[in-house]
């Protein structure tokens, strides 16, 4: 199955350009025969919010009354294509401030997941999150029935402290969705490597890249990442640049 890794650098704030060129990705993706296509951390916002007060116009909820949503849900029902992504989200009962991860079907289902291990900017607007990652059992046709399951940036440690017990064991998904920020450094990530071993499944890890006061992202670098047999795809990957990764899975 044909799986799309996105690289993008979004515009901070800048919440419709960047789901214009989100959808983009998105179509492109699906042309080239995409049945998955996963985007990175706050790709609709940026990252670096310095407070709830700055975060908060930003910040939609996820549902049918939010508008990155409603056209990543209309993208996925027109393009046939399931589409996860990483977003600014408020509650709207209680008003909370999250950093989540979207995970829309063509077929109706969807799920969400907030945060749970904050990092940086993060502590400074966003609220943990208390559940571990959903799984969600995807129909992606000829390819069959594929549990996909969510999972943001930091998160990839697998836990949140001694007392929580693993986000993850394995066999409990078949691929991880995985949104991300990753700061500067080594490519691919040791924990990225340590995940998929120690969980038996297939990572796809899509990032942005470049700086946003006051972080440094780095060139970037997404990629698949396969434990049995063990393996890298990071084909078509373009330092310091948006760009797309398709991978075999």
């Amino acid at each position: 199955m044909k799986v799309a890794l996105v690289q993008f650098k979004p515009e901070f704030k800048a919440v419709e350009s960047n789901l214009r060129r989100l959808a983009g990705f998105v179509q492109e993706a699906a042309t080239a025969g995409a049945k998955l296509v996963v985007l990175p951390e706050l790709a609709t916002t940026g990252y670096a919010f310095m407070s709830a007060a700055e975060a908060k116009p930003y910040a939609e909820p996820v549902s049918e009354v939010g508008r990155t949503f409603r056209v990543m849900q209309a993208l996925a029902r027109k393009l046939g294509i399931h589409i996860v992504w990483g977003m600014a989200e408020v509650d709207g009962p209680t008003g909370a401030l999250y950093n989540s991860q979207v995970l829309v079907t063509p077929d109706g289902p969807w799920v969400r997941y907030a945060k749970v291990n904050l990092w940086g900017n993060d502590w400074l607007w966003a609220t943990e999150g208390r559940a571990n990652p959903p799984i969600l059992p995807c129909n992606f046709g000829s390819d069959g029935t594929r549990k996909v399951g969510l999972l943001i940036c930091r998160d990839v440690r697998d836990k949140k402290d001694s007392k929580w017990s693993d986000f993850y064991e394995s066999g409990d998904a078949d691929l991880v969705a995985f949104s991300s920020n990753w700061g500067d450094g080594g490519f691919p990530a040791i924990a990225w490597i340590d995940f998929v071993k120690d969980n038996s499944t297939t990572l796809l890890v899509s990032n942005r890249w470049g700086k946003e006061v006051p972080n440094d992202f780095g060139e970037g670098g997404v990629c698949a990442i396969t434990a049995k047999p063990f393996g890298i795809q990071c084909e078509g990957l373009v330092w310091n640049a948006d760009c797309i990764v398709y991978a075999e899975v």
